[in-house]
C-alpha cells in the first residue's frame, strides 16, 4: 500500500499483484479489475475450454494468493 499521491494503482483481482492504473486500461475501457497480463491469459483459457476453463483459471490464480 502506498501512501500519498506518488502513484495511483490497485491490485489485480486475479493475480493479486499491485499495478499502476495504466495496467487496467485496455480494450477501449478504463478501470478494469484484471491487469493486462491476466486478461490475456484468461482469454486464452476461454479459447481453450469456454467459460468453464476461464472460470477455473481465475479461481486457480486467486487460490494462490488468497
Amino acid at each position: 500500500i502506498l501512501l500519498g499521491n506518488t502513484m495511483s494503482g490497485k491490485t489485480c483481482s486475479i493475480c493479486g499483484k499491485w499495478f499502476n492504473d495504466s495496467e487496467f486500461s485496455y480494450g477501449g475501457r478504463d478501470n478494469r479489475s484484471y491487469c493486462k497480463q491476466c486478461n490475456k491469459e484468461e482469454k486464452l483459457a476461454y479459447t481453450r475450454g469456454g467459460k468453464e476453463e476461464a472460470h477455473r483459471y481465475r479461481e486457480d490464480m486467486r487460490n494462490k494468493w488468497k
